[in-house]
C-alpha cells in the first residue's frame, strides 16, 4: 500500500506531461482548422458555438459571455472565441491577454420575427433600407463603436415613441455593446436600432429580457414578437424563425494568453475589495441590478410558499380521502409533478400551458414553484398528521369537541412539530431555487448578478455577493421556521 501511494502520483505526473506533449501549439494556430485539439471557450448557444461545433477536433467549453476571459486567464481553455467588438472593448492587456486571430467567422446580426408575421418584418427592412441609404447608419455606426458611453447616455434621454401599436421585444441584456443596462437603464446599439425603427412606424417597443437560448421559444409561442439579441442567421434556424435583412456586421476575435508579461502593481486585499466594489456595484449604479433582483427573489419565494402551502394542504386532504380511488389519483399527480426537473416544468408551464396567454412570466414562476413544492409539502403534511396518535381524535370527542375543534386544538399543535423541520428544508430548497427563473425572462438576484458579470467580465465578485445573498435568505427563512417550531412544541421536550 505504502508504494502505491508513490506510483499513482508519479503515473498521473507522467501521463500528464505526455498530454501536454501531444497537444499543438497554440502560438501555431492561423486559421480555424488549426484548433484540432485544443479548448476553445465559447458562449453556450451562439453562433460561435454552433460553428465550432462543426470543426472536427475541436473541445468547444460553453460558458456565459461573463466567464470566457476567464477561462483563458485561469487555463480552463486555450482560446475564447467572442465578438470582435466586444473583444476590441474589453482591455485584454490588462488582463494579459491579446487577440490570435481577429475578424474569423464573418457574420451578421439579424432581427427575427415569426414565419407568419412577414408584415412586420418586411416594415423593419423598408426602415433598414432607409436607413442605410440615406448615409444615417454609417454615421450612427462610427458614433457608437467610437464612444459608446456618450450614445449610450444619449439614447436614454431620448423620448420613448409613441404610437397605437404596441410589440414585445425579446432581448438578450447582457450583449456590451449591443444591448446591455447602463445606470439602471436598457441600452445599446440594438436598442437604439429599435427606437429609431419604432419612432418612424409609430410603435411603442416592450422589452423582455430573457436567456438567449428561450429566445426563439418565446417567439413561436406568442410571448414576444421580435428577437432583437444580436442573433446570427443559421440554416437551422431560418427554420423556425424569419430574420430580416442584417443591421449590424461583425465578426469574431480569438483570444489567448499575452506572450508579453503585464507588469501589474500588486495591491492589497482591502484596495482590491474597494477595486471591486467600485467596478461592480458602484460604477453605472450597477447595485441597483442587485437590489431589484433580490425583490423579485424575495418576492416569488414568499407567493410561491403560500401556493405551495395552500396546494399542499389540498392535496394532502385528497390523499387521505377514504376513497381508494381518490387518494390514488391524488398520489398519481403527485408522483408525476415530483418526477419532473423543476427547471422543466417551469419551462413547460411558460412555452407550452400558457404559451397563448400573456400572463406575467412573475406569476408563472410563482404558480410553477408553487405546484412542484407543493407537491413535496403535501407528504410532508400527511406524515405530519399520520405521526399523530388516532386516539387523539378519540380524546376530543371524549371531551366535548367537534371534529374541527379537535384538530385545531389537540392534532394539528402535535402535527406540527413533526412537519415545521421537514418544511423548513423544502422552503430552504425553494428559495435556492428560484434562481432559474431567469429562464423565463424574470429579472432575479441571479440573473442580476449574471448581467453585471457580463459588463464587468469579473466572474468572481458578483458571485460571491449573490451566494452571501442567498445564504442570509436561507438563513433567515430558517431562522424563522425555528422559531415557529419553538412556539409550537410543548415545553420540556426536544426540538
Amino acid at each position: 500500500m505504502k508504494v502505491l501511494k508513490f506510483i499513482i502520483p508519479a503515473l498521473l505526473f507522467l501521463a500528464s506531461c505526455r498530454t501536454e506533449s501531444s497537444r499543438p501549439d497554440i502560438r501555431a494556430v492561423e486559421s480555424l482548422d488549426d484548433l484540432a485539439g485544443l479548448k476553445v471557450a465559447t458562449s453556450a448557444g451562439s453562433s460561435y458555438d454552433l460553428m465550432l461545433s462543426e470543426i472536427p477536433g475541436v473541445d468547444v467549453v460553453r460558458l456565459g459571455v461573463g466567464e470566457l476571459l476567464l477561462a483563458v486567464e485561469k487555463g480552463m481553455a486555450d482560446f475564447s472565441l467572442m465578438d470582435q467588438t466586444q473583444a476590441q472593448m474589453a482591455h485584454l492587456e490588462s488582463r494579459g491577454l491579446e487577440i490570435q486571430l481577429d475578424g474569423i467567422l464573418r457574420s451578421t446580426a439579424s432581427a427575427g420575427f415569426r414565419l407568419s408575421d412577414s408584415g412586420l418584418c418586411n416594415e423593419f427592412n423598408a426602415f433598414l433600407e432607409e436607413f442605410r441609404r440615406s448615409g444615417e447608419y454609417d454615421r450612427w455606426d462610427s458614433l457608437w463603436r467610437s464612444n459608446c458611453d456618450s450614445m449610450a447616455e444619449a439614447l436614454v434621454r431620448k423620448p420613448r415613441p409613441q404610437g397605437d401599436r404596441t410589440i414585445r421585444v425579446g432581448i438578450t441584456n447582457n450583449i456590451f455593446p449591443y444591448i446591455y443596462i447602463k445606470d439602471g437603464n436598457l441600452t445599446g446599439m440594438e436598442v437604439d436600432v429599435m427606437e429609431h425603427f419604432c419612432n418612424s412606424a409609430g410603435i411603442v417597443p416592450e422589452y423582455v429580457a430573457q436567456e438567449f437560448t428561450t429566445l426563439i421559444p418565446a417567439l413561436n409561442s406568442g410571448k414576444i414578437d421580435v428577437i432583437l439579441s444580436h442573433m446570427r442567421v443559421t440554416e437551422e434556424r431560418s427554420k423556425q424563425v424569419l430574420f430580416s435583412a442584417p443591421y449590424i456586421d461583425g465578426g469574431g476575435a480569438l483570444i489567448c494568453k499575452s506572450q508579453v508579461s503585464v507588469k501589474s502593481e500588486k495591491s492589497g486585499f482591502w484596495q482590491g475589495l474597494k477595486n471591486s466594489i467600485n467596478r461592480n456595484l458602484l460604477k453605472e449604479n450597477r447595485w441597483q441590478l442587485l437590489t431589484d433582483g433580490l425583490y423579485q427573489t424575495i418576492l416569488i419565494s414568499v407567493l410561491s410558499v403560500l401556493m405551495g402551502t395552500m396546494i399542499g394542504i389540498l392535496l394532502c386532504m385528497v390523499r387521505m380521502n377514504r376513497r381508494k380511488w381518490v387518494a390514488d389519483t391524488s398520489k398519481v399527480m403527485i408522483d408525476l409533478v415530483r418526477g419532473i426537473p423543476i427547471l422543466v416544468l417551469l419551462m413547460i408551464m411558460c412555452y407550452v400551458v400558457f404559451a397563448s396567454s400573456r400572463i406575467s412570466a412573475l406569476w408563472i414562476a410563482v404558480f410553477s414553484f408553487g405546484l412542484y413544492y407543493g407537491a413535496y409539502f403535501c407528504e410532508i403534511f400527511r406524515s405530519g398528521m399520520m405521526s399523530v396518535n388516532p386516539g387523539q381524535w378519540e380524546a376530543g370527542a371524549a371531551l366535548g369537541l367537534g371534529k374541527f375543534q379537535t384538530f385545531r386544538l389537540v392534532v394539528l399543535p402535535q402535527a406540527l412539530t413533526s412537519i415545521i423541520p421537514v418544511f423548513k428544508g423544502d422552503v430552504i430548497a425553494l428559495i435556492k431555487g428560484t434562481s432559474i427563473v431567469g429562464y423565463v425572462a424574470v429579472m432575479d438576484l441571479t440573473r442580476a448578478g449574471d448581467i453585471i458579470r457580463s459588463r464587468t467580465l469579473d466572474a468572481f465578485f458578483p458571485l460571491i455577493i449573490v451566494t452571501i445573498v442567498y445564504f442570509f435568505l436561507s438563513r433567515i427563512a430558517g431562522r424563522g421556521l425555528d422559531a415557529l417550531n419553538r412556539k409550537v412544541t410543548p415545553k420540556g421536550k426536544a426540538v
